[in-house]
């Protein structure tokens, strides 16, 4: 064998990066190359596998991807918050990395296929020990309960979150070491993220990611041309899903968004490299779902997603569009078909079998059996009240199709505006209450991260909720909407509530508490002497726990008893403490 091929067989040799791996936790490999292949981002070109072997006889083929590592600073380590400016500056050769989680604990042999510029080979097996390890696994539909959420181990999931789609300015990770601590301190356990980003609007400007317009984590831009990707973009994604597992944080990230796609975007249609001006395969945004070669593009960007961030656990799902049905000339048949062949595309390749979902309201893709988790959008004007419009907008956009649903987006209309009328976030609070509340795997995610919650630290308002459902494993029962068995008093309150046969969830609401008339805040009194009748339960002793929703605490226990074979008034008479704006129960057997 000649030198040169000795060299190219020793530099190939894959390397173990991380010697001490529990279950459910990344083990990762290098394998470094003589040189750069020609294009690492297409696996027609360059494509490098791993068959990894389980101790149990089973077997993860995990596809690897092309990484650059990178070292990042402050370039003003004096500046606060988003006018703090991140540095990345690369760190070590570039090199071809394999990436997996195992659900067993033992030996692992890691066998790695591939080919490169016309050349092919295959290593000899490294081995990996796995130590057990207390990780719940990966989120799936609940064989329990098909509308609720669990982890691989049978232990239930709610979600509760915000979006964090990017980072403001130029401040990139430090951007989400600042927030993701706030939302977990709080209770919440979930983000939504993009790969993609916002552009400024001078086009002589070539648009990259981190340019000082809001940045997620894109792969393809106009900076790096169809078919390359930005290694410091997706190192930017390492760093934050590292800060997700730490924080125990579960996030979704989003592949597209729309507004790409949109000829009335004049600064980024101009820029997007599948536009055929630019030499892409689409002459119109529309052509996207149905060329040939932009979908084999697609399906590379996917592929490499699941390489590099598959093995997470606390990756929750892959969205593939962010509002699909906002495009011009939007065709639903050429996006169901569209939707349907990655999302297969994605379950083939995907060894870790993540959720998949997508956005925004089209209702042929939410019914394709590939699509595990519905998630529409839900935006309301500041009059309207925040909690009958998001059990109004469930009911009749994602009840409907028998899965796991919560809003991928949901806010105020006018943030601005309800941040000078509503800055203790009342709106933001009812929100979330009546989502979780209305039969949803998680409570709405709220939109505006940025320029509400945030400035406004409103963070405190999901550690009740989360406190409150904490005992609670939604997964375990078939919950319906309570009923009522004579008006409320008064007859403006409001109860959104679950039951199952022997416990119930209950949150009454009162919107006259709260509310914008005629562009002003509008502050009613205080129940004290409010009562409610709800059906669901069956006949027993039950008692009731009164729950604070702003400090998430037991205020009272009371005692109720359920006969159905009562006249008018029937079911379970509920007398709260008093209150202002809401109050929640939670009732179980006595």
């Amino acid at each position: 064998m000649g030198i040169l091929a000795l060299l190219l067989l020793a530099a190939l040799q894959p390397r173990l990066l991380t010697p001490d791996v529990r279950q459910f936790e990344r083990a990762e490999i290098e394998m470094a190359s003589p040189a750069p292949p020609s294009n690492p981002f297409d696996p027609n070109v360059a494509r490098v596998d791993a068959e990894v072997a389980l101790p149990s006889g089973g077997k993860l083929l995990v596809p690897a991807f092309w990484y650059q590592g990178y070292q990042r600073w402050l370039v003003n380590p004096e500046a606060t918050g988003i006018d703090r400016v991140e540095a990345l500056t690369p760190e070590g050769p570039a090199a071809w990395r394999i990436r997996f989680a195992s659900p067993e604990a033992g030996r692992h042999r890691v066998t790695v296929k591939w080919t490169i510029d016309g050349k092919s080979g295959q290593e000899a097996p490294i081995v990996v020990d796995i130590k057990p390890g207390s990780r719940a696994g990966f989120l799936r539909v609940s064989p329990r309960n098909p509308r609720y959420l669990e982890h691989g181990n049978g232990d239930g999931f709610f979600a509760i979150g915000e979006n964090l789609c990017m980072y403001e300015k130029r401040e990139g990770t430090y951007y989400f070491d600042r927030i993701l601590p706030k939302l977990a301190s709080n209770g919440a356990n979930y983000v939504r993220l993009w790969q993609e980003y916002y552009v400024p609007q001078d086009l002589s400007l070539v648009a990259g990611a981190g340019d000082g317009a809001f940045t997620g984590f894109p792969l393809e831009t106009q900076a790096t041309g169809l078919g390359r990707y930005d290694l410091a973009s997706a190192w930017r994604l390492d760093h934050v899903t590292r800060e997700c597992e730490r924080q125990d944080i579960y996030y979704q990230i989003a592949f597209e968004m729309t507004v790409w796609w949109q000829t009335r975007q004049k600064y980024r249609w101009p820029r997007n490299p599948y536009n055929a001006a630019n030499g892409g395969p689409c002459v119109k945004p529309e052509d996207y779902f149905t060329s040939p070669v932009a979908r084999e593009l697609v399906k590379r960007r996917l592929r490499y997603s699941v390489a590099r961030w598959g093995w997470s656990m606390h990756l929750a799902a892959w969205e593939l569009w962010n509002e699909v049905d906002n495009n011009e000339h939007f065709d639903p048949a050429a996006n169901e078909d569209w939707h349907r062949e990655m999302a297969r595309y994605l379950k083939s390749i995907d060894p870790w079998r993540h959720l998949i979902t997508t956005s925004w309201r089209d209702s042929r893709m939410f019914a394709l059996p590939e699509i595990d988790l519905v998630q529409a959008h839900s935006y309301w004007d500041s009059e309207y009240d925040a909690a009958q419009y998001t059990l109004q907008d469930s009911d009749h956009l994602m009840r409907p199709y028998g899965k796991p649903f919560f809003f991928g987006e949901q806010g105020v209309g006018n943030p601005t505006l309800m941040t000078k009328l509503d800055p203790e976030g009342r709106n933001f609070h009812d929100a979330m209450w009546a989502s979780a509340l209305s039969g949803a795997a998680g409570t709405g995610l709220y939109w505006w991260w940025h320029n509400y919650v945030e400035p406004l630290d409103l963070y405190c308002h999901y550690k009740p909720l989360a406190q409150f459902l904490k005992a609670e494993d939604m997964a375990a029962r078939a919950w319906t909407q309570a009923g009522l068995s004579r008006p409320n008093l008064p007859v403006t309150l409001d109860v959104h509530a679950l039951s199952a046969s022997d416990r119930m969830l209950v949150w009454i609401h009162d919107p006259l508490a709260f509310r914008v008339e005629d562009g002003k805040p509008v502050r009613g009194p205080e129940q004290k002497a409010a009562s409610v009748n709800v059906t669901g339960l069956a006949d027993g002793e039950y008692l009731v726990e009164w729950w604070d929703t702003m400090r998430g605490e037991v205020i009272r226990r009371d005692a109720g008893s359920v006969r159905r074979s009562r006249h008018f008034g029937y079911g379970l008479e509920l007398k709260p403490p008093p209150f202002w704006g809401d109050i929640a129960a939670r009732v179980y057997p006595r």
